[in-house]
């Protein structure tokens, strides 16, 4: 019987499952199921925690009450409860913020240490909670037609119109509120400031289109905090301190989205691209003349040694003085840990690293320990430590879940220092290199947090950076034998990454204390701190040589960090300027809040928060209906539903989904009742589904999961003169996927790694299937990388059917797949371009191909503020091959085809990736002919 339907895109609800289940059947639980949740309620917040995070729970509901107050008084918003959820299953500090369907804000407890582009802080729940609350301030706003909205239609997601302005406007005026609300903030940070500095005077200041979603090319990711912070910020110095609440009030209250220019000549008097283009003229004028301050000051001689840009961080020079050590990331391939000669030559690669950046020598020279995350018990992030030979880059872990990162090898070769995570903060702890005898070297006030640790070369004391709750990260001397500190810093400059002399008598390290990042030098025997370099730049992590006298550290470029070397004699060295503190005195806290504590329950969150009509139209039916959706927000249980008419048929129909995502298995629901005309007869189908996933191992490297769904169809063909017709289907799948593609910002697609889909269907009468088949399919895909960005993608898959010989035509080839082995007649699991839909049909497929994928240009660009960046374009030559019949294979039936593709990879709304190809391909075999198509997405 064929099945005449078609479906409709509920937007809302569609978008509201995929941001919080749409992920389950491969991801298993949102949060460790082991993790036991609780709800404290206040007046304004709800926030839900874990056992383990009382006191961050209580001090996270009087922070957010006070942050709420004054953005809302500020803004003029008044937003209804807020629920944030706390968890310490990550090892990366991290918060998100979404206002549909209820606001919402999610942080991953683990603080960032002060060394990095989030800056130094004074209390990580402040500094989070205000960037995220701004956040929900902002995009709470509806004025006019959208406001009417919200009171017809509830929280719609098309009625936050201040959720889709551009990427620099959301993260900017979060990262403006998160810098006026703290002591500290990207605002003031001096490594953000380096970033817009090396920008302007290298002529790559980001234009208005480029600081948003979509830019590969560095500062990728950061532009929309720092160049959008520091744009915003230039707009409230010369329109006034309410220019940020009057932007936010005038875009959420235009009939229109995306009139973000006009709301600008509305506040400012001129379009956002003119004042962009003010502010990156006065950028450019300001930092051009501290650079000319700077060079008669006589800047520091040095000599590259790489000149990739990114990463390149993390030197550490061999024992020997001979090799040098680190990490690189690119936009191409994953970070890896590469070792050169001193004089940069003999680069390679040493061995593969998820994240990170810190290693150390043994004592030996001929291995590296270094830290890196991965997923640990499937659902959570961990640091650990790990030990790699450097001549044949075997690798081996030291630790499993131990929460440890940034280790130093002691000069014995026994022992590792390294800084271990915990819920309240961090610790130095020391462990054997074979992984036993693990022992804390600190026990610190909470909140403490440590981080660069390197033994002196006697072996006998630790130096190491600790940024305290108040906001200082100081240098501290640690004696081994008797555990006491000694500070050696105490001011609020960023003192980190310190190292050693080859004697022992100095600390050298990089300090932002002069308003650039340089390298220091401190004299233990008097405590005189002396200036190392004077770059335009940056100079980090500094790493001297067993001479004393070669030193090696990281500087800051527009294109990111490269490795440089100078001779240094720290004995001449002069002294350094004295610290001038730029920055205000943090707030005092509030008292925690003492609402008693409760089970958390994911139901009582269910509730339809807004109703959204919807029509859709084609070319069989008009249908009328209505949309909503829900979800907890731990996430564990998500519902979307609609309810439609069908004008030609006059019947009702619905279609849901329910995802129960708890445990580690996780479960979905899926239901339909459709009907379409069929010329004049009328089709229903209704089709229950239910799947459940189990998740097998994970890591950065790859993944398994196993999969079992059940799924109940029935098609009725009523009307017109003839009788009706019934056909009951019933099915029964086990499935095993894995996958281990891989693709990096610069690559237009996956470009190495696998993926392998194996699938057993049994249709049978005894699942009340009218139909009794058994249908094995397999699907396997790999990419290789060629040069550079290129990329090879190959896919071979096939399927098969046992029993009910009078089924004859159950998969079909020709033009693109169109659905599972689900469908039992006329499935398409295989691509065959260049012939009609279902031009070959059997009860057996195979299929090849071939597809060389390679970029065109790199165009980075898009249009003012026009929901529109268009992020590269790529071409693509491919071969295909397959055949469907029945009985036996012949190997003359083979169908193949070429084409050639051209496509591009965008963001639209800003936020969306989009990806378009328009190819043509020729079949050369009968029914082939040369055929035009688009599509959205790569074909595999």
């Amino acid at each position: 019987m064929p099945s005449c339907r078609r479906r409709t895109l509920r937007i809302a609800a569609l978008l509201l499952l995929s941001t919080f289940a749409g992920s389950a059947l491969v991801s298993g639980a949102s949060y460790p199921p082991d993790l036991h949740f609780l709800t404290l309620t206040t007046s304004v917040v709800s926030v839900h925690f874990h056992e383990g995070l009382d006191p961050a729970a209580r001090s996270a509901a009087a922070l957010s009450q006070e942050i709420l107050r004054d953005l809302g008084n500020r803004y003029g918003v008044r937003v209804p409860r807020v629920h944030i959820v706390l968890s310490d299953a990550q090892d990366e500090p991290n918060g998100y913020a979404s206002v549909f369907p209820y606001p919402m804000v999610r942080i991953n407890m683990s603080a960032p240490d002060g060394t990095d582009e989030l800056g130094i802080h004074a209390g990580w729940l402040r500094l989070v909670l205000t960037h995220e609350l701004a956040h929900i301030v902002h995009m709470e706003q509806a004025r006019g037609l959208a406001g009417l909205g919200r009171h017809v239609f509830g929280r719609a997601e098309l009625l936050f119109p201040n959720g889709i302005t551009p990427t620099w406007m959301i993260e900017g005026l979060a990262a403006y509120e998160e810098t006026q609300g703290t002591a500290f903030g990207r605002g003031r940070d001096r490594d953000a400031r380096m970033v817009l500095r090396m920008a302007a005077l290298e002529g790559r200041f980001p234009s208005e289109d480029q600081a948003t979603a979509g830019l590969d090319a560095w500062p990728g990711g950061y532009a929309p905090y720092l160049f959008g912070e520091a744009f915003l910020r230039d707009l409230s110095t010369r329109f006034g301190p309410e220019t940020l609440p009057r932007l936010a009030r005038k875009h959420a209250s235009w009939p229109l989205p995306y009139l973000d220019e006009l709301t600008s000549v509305a506040v400012t008097g001129a379009p956002f691209a003119r004042r962009w283009n003010e502010y990156a003229r006065a950028m450019q004028e300001t930092f051009a003349n501290e650079a000319e301050a700077l060079r008669q000051r006589g800047l520091t001689p040095s000599t590259a040694l790489t000149q990739r840009g990114v990463r390149q961080v993390g030197a550490r020079i061999s024992p020997n003085g001979r090799w040098v050590a680190y990490t690189s990331a690119t936009l191409t391939r994953q970070r890896e840990i590469r070792v050169m000669a001193a004089d940069g030559s003999g680069d390679r690669a040493v061995v593969r690293r998820n994240d990170g950046a810190q290693l150390s020598w043994t004592p030996g020279g001929d291995a590296l320990v270094y830290d890196e995350p991965d997923c640990y018990r499937i659902f959570r992030w961990r640091y650990d430590l790990h030990f790699v030979d450097v001549a044949t880059g075997r690798a081996r872990r030291l630790t499993n879940g131990l929460r440890a990162s940034e280790p130093d090898v002691t000069p014995d070769g026994r022992s590792v220092v390294f800084v271990r995570r915990t819920e309240g903060g961090s610790e130095l702890a020391m462990i054997s290199l074979s992984g036993e005898g693990l022992e804390d070297l600190t026990h610190s006030d909470p909140g403490t947090l440590w981080s660069g640790p390197r033994v002196s070369p006697r072996g006998d004391t630790v130096v190491a950076a600790r940024l305290s709750p108040d906001g200082y990260l100081d240098l501290v001397l640690l004696d081994l034998s008797s555990r006491e500190l000694r500070p050696l810093t105490h001011d609020r400059a960023k003192d980190a990454e310190p190292s050693w002399s080859p004697g022992g008598t100095y600390v050298l390290f990089r300090s932002d204390r002069d308003g650039i990042e340089n390298v220091y030098a401190l004299r233990l025997a008097d405590n005189a701190l002396l200036r190392v370099t004077r770059v335009l730049g940056g100079a980090f992590g500094p790493a001297l040589g067993s001479d004393g006298r070669r030193l090696v550290y990281s500087e800051y470029t527009s294109r990111g960090y490269d490795l440089h070397a100078m001779d240094v004699s720290l004995a001449d060295l002069a002294a350094a300027d004295a610290f001038v503190d730029p920055y205000p005195q943090p707030a005092a806290d509030p008292v925690a809040s003492d609402a008693p504590v409760r089970p958390y329950h994911a139901l009582e969150h269910l509730w339809p928060r807004f109703w959204m009509p919807y029509v859709s139209r084609s070319s069989e039916a008009t249908r009328v209906g209505v949309t909503s959706a829900g979800s907890d927000p731990l996430g564990r249980q998500s519902w979307a539903l609609t309810f439609h008419h069908t004008s030609e048929t006059g019947r009702l129909g619905f279609e849901g989904s329910y995802a129960y995502d708890r445990y580690r298995t996780s479960f979905l629901l899926y239901a339909e009742d459709e009907s379409d005309p069929f010329g004049d007869r009328t089709s229903r189908m209704q089709r229950v589904s239910l799947g459940a996933s189990l998740p097998l191992t994970r890591s950065v490297q790859s993944s398994q999961a196993l999969t079992l769904a059940w799924r109940g169809e029935q098609h009725d063909l009523s009307g017109g003169d003839e009788s009706a017709s019934r056909q009951r289907l019933s099915g029964l799948e086990l499935s095993w996927t894995y996958g281990s593609a891989k693709q990096y910002p610069f690559n237009v697609s996956p470009i190495e790694g696998s993926q392998l889909r194996v699938g057993l269907l049994q249709e049978a009468s005894w699942l009340g299937s009218d139909v009794h088949v058994l249908k094995p399919s397999v699907d396997a895909r790999t990419y290789l990388r060629l040069s550079g960005t290129q990329a090879l993608a190959l896919r071979l898959g096939g399927a098969t059917t046992i029993g009910q010989s009078s089924l004859r035509q159950v998969y079909g080839l020709g033009g693109f797949p169109n659905g599972s082995a689900w469908d039992v007649t006329n499935a398409r699991p295989g691509l065959l371009r260049g012939y009609p839909d279902d031009a070959f049909v059997g009860r057996h497929a195979l299929y090849a191909n071939v597809e060389y994928r390679f970029p065109l240009v790199h165009l980075q660009r898009g249009l003012w503020s026009m929901p529109a960046f268009v992020r590269r374009l790529h071409g693509s030559v491919f071969v295909d091959a397959g055949s469907a019949w029945t009985g036996h294979f012949a190997l003359g039936q083979v169908k193949t085809a070429a084409g050639v593709a051209i496509g591009t990879d965008a963001f639209v709304s800003h936020a969306l990736p989009l990806t378009a190809m328009l190819g043509a391909a020729r079949g050369f075999g009968a029914k082939g002919d040369t055929r035009w198509y688009f599509q959205f997405g790569l074909p595999f």
